[in-house]
């Protein structure tokens, strides 16, 4: 027989969990947790022109996880698939207002503050495509994608040309205000 219980939320509600709900929901904290530990332990141990992008592929899993936490809290259903803009905008809006203020006091100028929709848009996307970024050059030549970055860097590398924005100081605000929140509204 299934238990449940009610874990009031400050500004968005009650919600009723099952006890495997709220399992479930620590063992995504610890994964997610464990997950961004591995990222800091391959870029401690790996050389800066030696790295793949393993580490940040970590750390998105390790976002992923911990949105989805406070999606699944919040909104009392899964999250589901890799567009955290669509994860971020169900929210309820005092959720979202609290983590973008959060991240935002971390980082000075923050792409999230301007466009957190394109940001986090990015972020699904780099989950997905990095795990093969062959794929975003495969109707090129070799010889087209030889001089693909030769052609970006000489014309400045501009940031709205990149193939893949990382965003990094961003993405270590938001992961850590999801940290806190996820801890939060899960009673972790």
């Amino acid at each position: 027989m299934p238990y449940a219980f009610s874990l009031p939320v400050a500004g968005t509600g009650v919600f009723n969990f099952s006890l495997m709900d709220k399992l479930k929901l620590r063992l995504m904290y610890q994964e997610a947790l464990q997950r961004l530990k591995d990222a800091e332990t391959l870029s401690q141990v790996i050389p800066l022109g030696e790295r793949t992008d393993s580490a940040y592929i970590l750390q998105l899993l390790g976002l992923e996880l911990l949105l989805k936490i406070v999606f699944e809290t919040a909104l009392s259903k899964p999250g589901v698939g890799h567009k955290y803009e669509k994860l971020f905008g169900e929210l309820p809006q005092s959720l979202q207002t609290r983590l973008l203020a959060s991240a935002n006091k971390r980082v000075q100028h923050s792409e999230l503050a301007i466009n957190h929709e394109r940001v986090l848009e990015e972020w699904g996307k780099n989950f997905v495509d990095l795990r093969y970024p062959w794929e975003r050059y495969a109707t090129l030549s070799e010889e087209q994608y030889s001089s693909l970055g030769e052609e970006w860097v000489s014309k400045g590398a501009p940031l709205e040309e990149a193939t893949f924005r990382y965003h990094p100081e961003e993405l270590f605000s938001f992961i850590e205000a999801l940290r806190i929140v996820a801890a939060e509204v899960a009673n972790l």
